[in-house]
């Protein structure tokens, strides 16, 4: 039996709460990329408008995943969409250093935490040479990734398909 269109889960905007919550989640994240890479707080700019869209695409694409693949978004695509659109949006800016691929950073420290976190619950030993890491950086910033490509490296490296075996490094 299928559905008619109005019986699908539609996308209803986050209430403010909900809204707030992710960004200062994502915050924190950018408050970590900058802390590990010894950056001046103050020369980073968050541009709130772009997170906010940010935020809003993946809960939008959550709903896709239910009414299109009858699955819920497990958290390795979730944070695969948000490094695709923090690499696509580019929602900080160093003022002082343009150049230094401060988005790109903040995508693959997201995608490795992930991972690391996915693999622990998964009780799977993740890790990643640094090979791999400039590897990845080298893509997020030089490669045009789809959603999809980011959530199949996700998904090829939980199921040991490829990685590394040194300790891992976040750039």
């Amino acid at each position: 039996m299928s559905l008619t269109l109005s019986q699908y889960p539609k996308y209803v905007p986050l209430t403010p709460i909900e809204r707030y919550g992710k960004y200062y989640k994502f915050e924190s994240h950018v408050r970590q990329v900058v802390e590990y890479l010894h950056l001046n707080v103050d020369e980073i700019e968050c541009r709130k408008d772009v997170i906010f869209d940010i935020i809003e695409r993946v809960e939008m694409r959550r709903v896709y995943f239910r009414v299109f693949h009858g699955i819920i978004m497990s958290e390795q695509n979730e944070i695969s969409h948000y490094c695709f659109w923090i690499l696509k949006l580019a929602p900080l800016v160093n003022k002082n250093n343009p150049n230094q691929h401060i988005n790109a950073r903040l995508a693959v420290f997201l995608f490795l935490k992930m991972l690391k976190q996915v693999g622990r619950v998964r009780r799977q030993l993740v890790s990643f040479n640094n090979r791999f890491v400039r590897n990845l950086m080298y893509a997020f910033v030089y490669r045009d990734l789809s959603k999809e490509a980011i959530m199949a490296i996700a998904d090829a490296l939980l199921t040991g398909a490829a990685g590394g075996t040194n300790s891992s490094t976040v750039p």
